[in-house]
């Protein structure tokens, strides 16, 4: 079974005006820019939650492999301390979680077919976090992604990809936390 690998970035960006997100929003695109320079990335996306969360932003990475976040080229240009000042002293919760899946069952549910999860404009990611070990099984039609590094904030992680967000129904159960994030751009992809 092969698997897939995903940085996951979660955080909140507390703004009051449109032009401090639109600032957020360029200072991302421009990061996001950066870190497909670095060999092992492979594509990004980042979303919005669209209800009360405590970290509605998501910026979603592919990689060839974990040891991509171990590499030179990754460490000596990115991580927490790469991000400009004037942006990370607003920052809050912000959480790191590598992730891996197996490619069959993210296909299941409505990835690509090697794997990778693609959200259109108009869909929506869903992800079920299983909080602790102890916490019920994930739900069914969700891919597994065990957390395998970085902050390990939540014990297991489940995906899904709805191509038409309106529809998204997010079930969960006893020490889950369900979130729908809507993509913010189209995938961006190594050129």
């Amino acid at each position: 079974m092969t698997a897939t690998t995903y940085y996951m970035v979660e955080m909140d960006y507390p703004h009051e005006t449109e032009a401090e997100r639109a600032a957020f929003d360029g200072f991302y695109d421009k990061h996001i820019s950066m870190l497909l320079t670095i060999p092992g990335f492979l594509t990004a996306q980042r979303f919005y939650c669209d209800e009360a969360a405590r970290a509605p932003f998501l910026a979603l990475y592919r990689l060839v492999g974990p040891e991509v976040m171990d590499s030179e080229a990754y460490t000596s240009k990115a991580g927490r301390m790469s991000v400009d000042p004037a942006f990370r002293v607003n920052m809050v919760d912000w959480d790191r979680n590598l992730a891996q899946g197996a490619e069959a069952d993210i296909a299941a549910v409505g990835g690509t077919p090697d794997g990778g999860i693609e959200v259109a404009m108009g869909g929506a990611l869903v992800l079920v976090d299983r909080l602790v070990e102890e916490a019920a099984p994930l739900p069914g039609g969700y891919a597994p992604l065990a957390v395998i590094g970085l902050d390990e904030t939540v014990a297991q992680r489940g995906v899904k990809v709805v191509p038409d967000a309106g529809t998204a129904e997010i079930g969960g159960g006893h020490g889950h936390i369900v979130r729908r994030f809507l993509p913010i751009h189209e995938i961006r992809k190594l050129a």
